[in-house]
């Protein structure tokens, strides 16, 4: 537990500019579609049920703002097969930014860290709008959810700042 509240408190103490949590209007102009998905570095069954939940309770915020979602699921990477997922190819993604939620679990002590990372693919790389994670530890059921909820209500002000400037 020391050595959890002692990361926690080093996050803190990291200088602001570690993550963009605030999305500007100018960083979030001209776009019209999410495409989200979860990578997911652990087989902790609870903490990918987490990420799912997160993916899920996204949907309808993403909707709500006038954007469109393609919600591209969950992948797997450290067992073989580490790839993103893409959109169909049929799929208008011209103005499109991808919410990827990076997840670490363990089921002894059971613990769950979510690293979120909005950005725009481009031709030099990715290009990172936005950043935040959470991290918890102990009741399984209860990190998953808690992770879930808090993880969403951060995204709130995200989705309106990309619906206030979106592309019509």
């Amino acid at each position: 537990m020391q050595r959890i509240i002692f990361a926690f408190f080093c996050t803190l103490a990291l200088p602001a500019t570690a993550q963009e949590r605030i999305l500007s209007a100018q960083k979030a102009k001209g776009f019209d579609t999410v495409i989200t998905q979860c990578v997911s570095l652990t087989r902790a069954a609870f903490a990918n049920a987490g990420c799912d939940d997160l993916l899920i309770r996204i949907d309808p915020m993403v909707r709500a703002e006038g954007l469109k979602h393609i919600g591209l699921g969950r992948t797997e990477w450290g067992f073989g097969n580490d790839v993103f997922l893409r959109p169909p190819a049929e799929a208008d993604i011209a103005n499109s930014v991808y919410l990827t939620a990076y997840l670490r679990g363990s089921i002894d002590p059971p613990t769950m860290s979510v690293w979120l990372s909005l950005y725009k693919e481009t031709a030099q790389g990715r290009l990172i709008l936005w950043e935040d994670s959470g991290l918890g530890a102990g009741d399984q059921s209860y990190i998953a959810n808690a992770l879930s909820q808090g993880l969403a209500q951060k995204l709130t002000p995200v989705f309106q700042t990309l619906g206030q400037n979106r592309e019509n």
